[in-house]
């Protein structure tokens, strides 16, 4: 195989990686969907406790619109509060709520062996290896979407 097959042939596999395990991840729960589930991470990740629309969706890598669509169905179930701030009516803060924490616990040891078995049979090089590439990847988007904005 060459390198622009080999090429080809990751970036194709990337995409039926990523539907495979949103399917997978949507099962596990009935309450939230896999792209729900890492809006929370993310905003647990940012300090758990508010952070604006605009900052989910830059750090998700998704649409403004698209995350407040989620965070508007996950404030339905209970598990997101949002408000307006006083300071800035244009924005939007998304806080968890005390059920979201709860439910979230009740997660945990399915997704510690989720990722147990998604991780299996590989050895910490092959993670570092990977992780090295990821992040390349992400560098190689930042300087596309900034060519790509220029462009338009």
């Amino acid at each position: 195989m060459d390198i622009d097959q080999l090429k080809a042939e990751l970036f194709g596999t990337l995409f039926v990686l990523a539907n495979r395990l949103q399917v997978l991840g949507d099962q596990m729960d009935d309450q939230i969907t896999t792209k729900q589930w890492l809006l929370l991470a993310v905003l647990f990740k940012e300090g758990g406790r508010e952070c604006t629309l605009s900052r989910l969706a830059e750090l998700t890598g998704s649409s403004r619109q698209n995350v407040k669509k989620m965070a508007q169905i996950l404030q339905s179930k209970g598990f997101l509060t949002l408000r307006k701030p006083e300071e800035d009516k244009r924005s939007l803060l998304v806080s968890p709520t005390k059920a979201c924490l709860e439910h979230l616990r009740t997660r945990e040891g399915k997704e510690e062996d989720f990722l147990r078995r998604f991780y299996q049979g590989f050895t910490t090089e092959e993670l570092l290896v990977m992780r090295r590439g990821l992040l390349q990847w992400m560098q190689n988007l930042q300087d596309m979407e900034r060519f790509y904005e220029k462009e338009n």
